[in-house]
């Protein structure tokens, strides 16, 4: 899922929440469940084309998805985190890719609570969380299919 924002002249933004249908990103799963739930639907869904890849875009103001953003951009850098820890183990995985996703995203739901939102040594915004843990918990996990 990508994630774009677009300011608007009043000071708020839009913000678009990007599925490529073709590739789907394990964070989709639950990005998508929570979305359901949302009480207010996208203020548009248009389909838009980023690097070669067609998206779905469901856009939002900033006003209405502002507080539901903190546990989707957290729940997507989780995603993003096991991702690079285990990738050596997630590229020998003889898993369909929808079902890998769905492994991703389970673990990363299993870790939200203790991920932590942190400041890198470049200042960037990153996501802190035990990355031993994360790893021994994939292994198990692709060792149980």
């Amino acid at each position: 899922m990508r994630i774009e924002l677009h300011p608007k002249p009043d000071g708020m933004q839009h913000i678009n929440l990007m599925f490529c249908e073709d590739v789907p990103e394990p964070e989709d799963l639950w990005v998508r469940e929570q979305l359901g739930a949302f009480p207010i639907p996208p203020k548009r869904v248009l389909q838009w084309e980023r690097d070669g890849r067609t998206y779905q875009v469901l856009q939002y103001g900033q006003c209405v998805i502002g507080n539901a953003m903190f546990s989707i951009e957290k729940h997507k850098g989780v995603v993003e985190k096991i991702r690079a820890v285990c990738k050596e183990d997630l590229g020998r995985a003889a898993m369909e890719r929808d079902k890998l996703n769905e492994l991703i995203s389970q673990t990363a739901i299993e870790f939200h609570k203790q991920a932590r939102f942190t400041v890198d040594g470049s200042g960037e915004l990153t996501i802190d969380v035990d990355e031993a843990k994360v790893r021994a918990r994939i292994l198990e996990r692709l060792a149980e299919r």
